[in-house]
């Protein structure tokens, strides 16, 4: 019994001294990290600005790949298919893990299933702008309006599932008004019609809003985040305006494919909240009007938990769904 439990001893030894060679080699190649859009957005600015870092800190070139396309089904397929080595990554828009699921009938990657969370890297609260003709001033005054005139507004979406378009369904089914869906292919078309007073209102990006609101095109009716902003403070959150526990706030993340070794999982979250708290990457990232995160894998399980359910009730109670 002795020679065993001194054989158990030198064996479990033996698996950690393994694991953390193991640990201590990686990374020893390149690292890609794979991106659900094409260049330019602001996943691609994150991953770039992140790759610097990381590559800056592990003495390893790191690769992004941009591949779009099935609303981030493509890189969120490739990823959760390739070797969970820690060499391949996905770098995914919260929806592609929160809402897909749910969106689509036929999906070919299981978010809590097939990858394993790192980190949340970044937040983005989302702003409800409105054309300087609509008769309201603030979220309060835009919902009694559209009680008073049901189906007489209308928003602007950049596509099914986006937190433009469930964002402001969220918001209708919880103050019981009805406003009609523009859908749009990206935000530059939506942005052009709310400002020629096409399309009434919508829900957007922090700088885009800013600026259009500067200019005196757009007027801005509240922020989507828990809290006001810093650098608006004077615009109120839609909570406080009334709806209470109303929040749209997007993120980005970074997941490794299931089975990627322990190890390899806790160096890679090792370098990612270095990466991430490095003055130069958010200087980068808020200068986008972006929160920088930076969680820890536990933490982004739970937000991953929260938002699923969350959208899966207003996909539910609206019906959306694309067809496979």
């Amino acid at each position: 019994m002795h020679r065993l439990l001194l054989w158990a001893a030198s064996a479990a030894l033996l698996l950690i001294a393994a694991g953390l060679a193991h640990a201590e080699e990686f990374p020893s190649r390149a690292i890609k990290l794979v991106l659900p859009q094409p260049p330019g957005g602001v996943i691609d600015l994150i991953s770039r600005s992140l790759g610097e870092r990381l590559s800056e800190q592990v003495k390893q070139p790191v690769i992004v790949e941009n591949v779009p396309g099935a609303n981030g089904g493509l890189a969120a397929g490739q990823v959760a298919r390739s070797i969970p080595d820690g060499y391949t990554l996905f770098m995914p828009v919260d929806t592609n893990l929160v809402v897909n699921p749910n969106l689509y009938p036929n999906l070919s990657y299981d978010p809590f299933r097939d990858f394993m969370p790192i980190s949340v890297l970044a937040k983005v609260p989302l702003v409800l702008v409105a054309h300087p003709k609509v008769p309201a001033n603030n979220v309060r005054e835009l919902i009694d309006f559209a009680r008073a005139h049901p189906g007489t507004l209308n928003y602007a979406s950049i596509g099914l599932g986006t937190q433009s378009h469930l964002g402001m369904e969220l918001l209708k089914i919880m103050t019981h008004t009805d406003i009609n869906l523009v859908s749009y292919r990206g935000t530059a078309p939506a942005m052009t019609d709310v400002v020629a007073g096409q399309v009434d209102i919508m829900f957007t990006g922090p700088p885009s809003a800013k600026a259009m609101s500067a200019d005196g095109k757009l007027k801005i009716l509240a922020v989507g985040s828990k809290q006001r902003l810093s650098w608006m403070p004077d615009v109120p959150t839609v909570d406080e305006s009334g709806v209470l526990g109303y929040e749209l706030t997007g993120w980005f993340g970074m997941v490794a494919p299931a089975k990627t070794p322990a190890p390899v999982l806790d160096r890679l979250t090792q370098e990612v909240r270095k990466a991430v708290a490095d003055a130069r990457f958010k200087a980068r990232i808020t200068a986008q009007g972006l929160e920088v995160v930076g969680t820890s894998p536990g933490e982004m399980t739970a937000l991953m938990q929260v938002d699923t359910k969350k959208w899966a009730d207003v996909i539910t109670k609206t019906g959306a769904r694309i067809a496979q």
